[in-house]
C-alpha cells in the first residue's frame, strides 16, 4: 500500500473545497502556519479572477486575517480596486495596502490555480493592519493537510 495515498486524498479534498469556495464566493483563503522557513500568513486565492491582485497579510492571527481578507475580498467583488499606497478603513480599524514585489514563493497555491503556464506569477498586495486594529476573537485553525 502506498503511504502517500492518505495525504493525496486530503489534498484532493482540500482542492475540491477550494474550487467550490472560489466558485461560490469568488475567493478562498489559504493559511500558512509558518515555521523555520517563514512566518505565518494568510492570503486570498481567487481575486485574480476579478482581474485584481491577490491579498496577503502577515503578523495577525488566522481569525483576524480571515475577517479582514474576506471584507476586502467583498469590496473587490462589488467592483472596488485596491492599490499600493491605499489606506482603507474597515469596521475593525485601518489597514494600509503596499506593493508586494515577489509573491511567487508566498502564493504557491494561487499560482497553482491561476498562473498561466510559462507566464508571470500571480500579482499580490500586502495588507498591513495599522496600530489599534481590533483582532478577532477565537482560536486559529490547525493544518488540514498536516499528518
Amino acid at each position: 500500500m502506498n503511504p502517500d495515498i492518505p495525504s493525496l486524498h486530503r489534498r484532493e479534498q482540500y482542492e475540491t473545497w477550494q474550487r467550490e469556495t472560489i466558485r461560490r464566493h469568488g475567493w478562498a483563503l489559504q493559511a500558512v502556519l509558518g515555521g523555520e522557513e517563514g512566518p505565518p500568513f494568510v492570503h486570498t486565492i481567487g481575486l485574480t479572477g476579478f482581474d485584481h491582485p491577490e491579498l496577503i497579510v502577515f503578523a495577525v492571527g488566522q481569525a483576524t486575517a480571515a475577517r479582514l481578507l474576506n471584507r476586502l475580498g467583498e469590496y473587490v467583488r462589488i467592483g472596488g480596486r485596491l492599490g499600493p499606497g491605499d489606506t482603507v478603513g474597515v469596521p475593525d480599524g485601518v489597514v494600509s495596502v503596499l506593493e508586494f514585489p515577489d509573491p511567487e514563493p508566498w502564493l504557491r497555491q494561487a499560482d497553482r490555480v491561476y498562473r498561466v503556464p510559462g507566464g508571470a506569477p500571480v500579482e499580490a498586495l500586502l495588507v498591513v493592519p495599522e496600530e489599534g486594529y481590533r483582532a478577532a476573537e477565537g482560536p486559529d485553525a490547525g493544518c488540514v493537510l498536516c499528518d
